[in-house]
């Protein structure tokens, strides 16, 4: 049945009124003109008679641009002549079909915010607040939207723009507020936190400061416990109602969810949200997946409720659902009332345990009074590596059966109290003498693992000498492969934080360490190998920080000072660059994407960021040394290591053939021991000696795993970082005569000139392949400007290759193409024609001179003051290389363009006319003159003489 004949009814209405508002330019045809005005009845008609169209369709695709439509006209000019529909319309924005839809949800909801604030013109004409509350509560689609489980909407998208419409009403009326709503919505949250849970429990704060209050909710159950039991309370009545135990709603706590919690607990979260805060949604960045946790503020208010003394509390089961250990875990947050609350829970559960009843009731009693003993002043923050001690150890009473329950216990009763300022029980389990204490250490590496969460730990650990232990045990032969990854891993959270990882620098010598490391193995593990490629990333990555940006982006401090750019020492980035080309010789095809992706993109920060400090000095007038920062075995071993990563075959082939073409017993031997190695367990038939001319094993038999994205990742990184490289050609000898030195021709089958060609070969392909960015292509290009042009052998033998003549054209089409750069910088556009030219005069005649026309139109590009003429020259010069490089005889496309701006320009006076304008005029004055654009044929005059006149 239609909803048709009820617009109808609507129109009929006789309390039409007279306009109130006209309809701004919506992309819809359902809605009316932009200059139409429609009253009251008529506005209802239309809309009626739109939305049922729409109904009558769930899909259609008009409805997407009505909601874009919709939104632009709430924020366009509200309260004077051009606005939305007045809101009694709001019943017919309810329909079935729409009613789970994200987007209409969200429009509704700015509309609500909007059209209903206290200074809206509007307000009072519109349909009452408590009535669209009762649209939202009341419609069949409600409850099974909002109570729906996340198995069957994983997205969610539906429930929080819901979520969002309904906080929107009570924030604006909260007389809508009833305690039945209550039973809902502790049946929609599921204690997380996710943003869609903490908006509902936002929603349910409101409602507290509405006046309400969940004291008969005291033993709070949420979820679909939430819905069963309130079920259980309407069918059965109060008389048989019973409220659930503390166990029941323990019961409802996930163990390992709630360690996980533990692990990563949120020590930035808030107990109660700022007033003034303009998102009060909490957000960590240095965790990835906050759904999987559970959200503390509720749990500690629900414990508080638990731990009440008139309740039984089952002290055991809040123990072993790891309830304890997430107080104690709260006991490490930067918030003081998060605190205050943990504090509170733990002196109501001491009160219940001391009348508990329970084997462990000893134990976690004397747990307890040790932790009290050690907090000094009221309300005292824990390091997070103290506090996940304490919650281990508390989980600990419950396995007697494990090796540690033992030695914990011994630990414990030999304090009378926590000291804070040391590491728990790092001596005595690091150097026990158990036959077990590989166990023992395992545990307490595993607590600094997960421990070292900010700079109050490292400076803990760091007081303790912890560092310098485990620095040296890395490498003694007491040290298996599996504690060195352990090693790795605490060095890693250790580097989280800035000044903690400049500290490990300096005054523990870590880049020396690793470099030993690295020199020290001919073969690493590849886990060993990947986390010291995460520890050098997350090294590099944090102690650079904000400093890493674009060269001439970086603030130079406060306004109007003169003070320099803070940058890295150039010691430092030096040996952060050794350490990484040292690294490359351990790079094979079994690591993973990810890891690849970490080393190439460390690398290629390290190199950018040692040119911009470079130029940096030269500025400032200081003198630098080293300038040139890789060496010619460098780009051979990047080239011979990605070939083996990317399997290929053809490049591993050129290398090989560039290696004996220049005669160097050294190149070939380094290209032979750069083969990726393989530990001895797992060589077997792979261990076999290739047969002369057998190729190396493709990447994609040993690393199946490594993804086509995560290639072209790497892929960019490279071709950045070889264009750090500076060739060094050999100059002739002076004292030789000149009629016995080599011409250009032998120069160029040079070892260095085969090996440059290999790698600018290789740059320029795989340059071609995607598009580049800005930043990119002027890197790319200032490179060829400054090492590859000065060589014209080099050029020479460029130029004469099919393959890498197709990959520049390719190249420099897509930097001026839509796809690629559009219209680009002018510095950028006028260093790619300046190349282009150089590359473009090797393929004629040496000595030719460029025409006059195109040698305007390069002195404009360069010299002009005017930013048009200077983009309009370097674009009409862009046309003449496309044409020169094609191999066309003549320019034919510079020539047409000119001759269709002079036609379309006509009689236009000079003092009018544009840029593009003055330069084909000018151009075409020019007196004609043959020239030999390449070998072939010459022609005389590209420029049509009718525009001279």
């Amino acid at each position: 049945m239609t909803q048709r004949p009820a617009a109808e009814t609507s129109t009929q209405a006789p309390h039409c009124k007279c306009c109130l508002f006209s309809v701004s330019a919506p992309t819809c045809s359902l809605l009316p003109h932009p200059t139409t005005t429609l009253c009251q009845g008529q506005a209802l008609s239309r809309l009626s008679e739109s939305w049922s169209l729409l109904e009558a369709d769930a899909a259609d695709s008009r409805f997407s641009s009505w909601t874009v439509a919709l939104k632009k006209c709430l924020y366009s000019s509200l309260g004077h002549e051009t606005a939305l529909y007045e809101a009694p319309c709001l019943p017919a924005l309810l329909p079935r079909f729409r009613y789970q839809d994200p987007a209409f949800l969200k429009a509704l909801h700015a509309a609500v915010q909007l059209l209903y604030l206290p200074e809206s013109p509007v307000c009072a004409g519109l349909l009452p607040l408590p009535t669209v509350h009762t649209l939202l509560t009341q419609h069949s689609l409600f409850l099974p939207t909002l109570l729906k489980s996340e198995e069957d909407d994983p997205d969610r998208t539906v429930k929080e723009a819901l979520v969002d419409l309904v906080s929107g009403v009570v924030r604006l009326c909260p007389a809508v507020c009833d305690s039945s709503h209550f039973a809902v919505l502790l049946g929609a949250y599921g204690a997380s936190l996710s943003v869609l849970d903490q908006k509902i429990l936002l929603l349910l704060r409101t409602y507290e400061q509405s006046g309400l209050s969940l004291t008969s909710f005291r033993v709070l159950l949420w979820g679909p416990a939430a819905v069963e039991h309130h079920k259980t309370c309407r069918s059965l009545g109060k008389s048989l109602w019973q409220q659930p135990s503390v166990g029941d709603v323990l019961r409802l706590l996930d163990r390992d969810r709630m360690m996980k919690t533990i692990l990563h607990f949120p020590q930035n979260r808030r107990l109660l949200p700022p007033e003034d805060a303009q998102d009060p949604l909490f957000r960590d960045s240095s965790t990835t997946d906050l759904d999987g946790l559970y959200d503390p503020c509720f749990l500690l208010h629900l414990f508080s409720e638990l731990t009440r003394p008139e309740f039984v509390v089952d002290c055991r089961k809040f123990l072993d659902s790891n309830a304890l250990g997430l107080t104690f875990a709260a006991l490490s947050s930067y918030d003081p009332q998060m605190r205050a609350a943990a504090y509170s829970v733990l002196a109501a559960y001491y009160a219940h345990v001391e009348g508990a009843r329970f084997r462990e009731q000893p134990q976690v009693l004397y747990l307890l009074d040790v932790v009290r003993g050690g907090v000094r002043t009221p309300n005292m923050r824990l390091t997070f590596t103290l506090a996940l001690f304490i919650a281990k150890a508390a989980l600990q009473v419950l396995k007697p059966e494990d090796h540690m329950y033992l030695k914990i216990n011994k630990f414990l009763l030999s304090h009378e109290h926590l000291n804070v300022n040391k590491v728990p029980g790092f001596y005595q389990f690091f150097y026990s003498s158990d036959f077990q204490h590989s166990t023992e250490r395992k545990w307490l590496f595993g607590l600094l693992r997960q421990g070292i969460r900010d700079r109050h730990c490292f400076l803990l650990c760091a007081r303790r000498g912890v560092f310098h232990v485990l620095l040296s045990f890395f490498h003694s032969p007491l040290c298996d492969q599996a504690a060195q990854n352990w090693v790795l891993e605490i060095l890693q959270s250790a580097a989280r934080d800035a000044r903690s990882a400049y500290e490990l620098l300096r005054d523990y010598s870590l880049l020396t360490w690793a470099l030993h490391t690295l020199e020290s193995s001919r073969f690493l593990e590849t886990q060993l190998l990947s986390n010291i490629i995460g520890l050098l990333h997350r090294l590099w990555v944090t102690n650079l920080g904000d400093k890493g940006m674009e060269p001439g982006s970086q603030p130079l401090g406060p306004p109007g000072s003169q003070e320099p750019p803070k940058l890295l020492a150039l010691h430092l980035v030096n040996e952060f660059l050794y350490v990484l080309t040292t690294l490359v010789k351990h790079l094979r095809p079994g690591l993973a994407p990810t890891h690849l992706a970490s080393f190439f993109g460390a690398l290629d920060s390290v190199l950018r960021y040692r040119a911009t400090v470079v130029q940096a000095f030269k500025d400032m007038g200081r003198f630098t040394v080293n300038e040139a920062v890789l060496s010619t075995k460098d780009a051979l071993v990047f080239l011979h290591k990605w070939s083996l990563l990317e399997g290929d075959v053809a490049l591993q082939e050129a290398l090989r053939a560039a290696a004996e073409k220049s005669h160097s017993k050294e190149l070939l031997n380094m290209l032979k021991e750069n083969k990726p190695a393989v530990s001895a367990r797992a060589r077997g038939l792979r261990g076999r000696k290739r047969r002369p001319g057998e190729a190396e094993e493709p990447a994609e038999t040993a690393a199946p795993d490594l993804q086509a994205s995560s290639l072209e990742t790497c892929r960019g990184f490279l071709r950045s970082i070889l264009t750090h490289w500076g060739p060094v050609f050999p100059s002739p000898d002076p004292t030789q005569d000149p009629g016995d030195q080599a011409s250009p021709q032998s120069r160029a089958t040079g070892p260095v000139y085969s090996i440059t060609s290999l790698v600018v070969s290789w740059v320029l392909r795989s340059a071609a392949e995607l598009p580049l960015s800005r930043t990119e292509a002027a890197g790319l290009f200032r490179w060829l400007q400054s090492y590859i042009l000065p060589q014209p052998p080099l050029v020479d033998d460029l130029v004469k290759d099919s393959a890498v003549k197709s990959n520049i054209f390719k190249l420099y089409s897509r930097l001026w193409s839509t796809e690629g750069l559009g219209d680009p910088e002018q510095s950028v556009a006028c260093l790619l024609n300046t190349v282009m030219l150089k590359l473009v005069a090797a393929l004629s005649p040496s000595g030719t001179p460029l025409p006059p026309e195109v040698e305007t139109l390069r002195l404009s590009s360069l010299d002009s003051k005017e930013e048009a003429t200077r983009a309009s020259a370097a674009f009409l010069l862009s046309l003449y290389i496309k044409d020169i490089w094609l191999g066309a005889p003549r320019p034919d496309t510079l020539a047409t363009h000119v001759q269709m701006v002079c036609d379309a320009a006509g009689d236009t006076p000079s003092g009018d006319q544009e840029a593009v304008v003055r330069l084909c005029k000018d151009i075409t004055t020019l007196p004609r003159r043959r020239v030999p654009c390449r070998p072939g044929p010459r022609s005389s005059g590209h420029f049509p003489r009718k525009a001279r006149q």
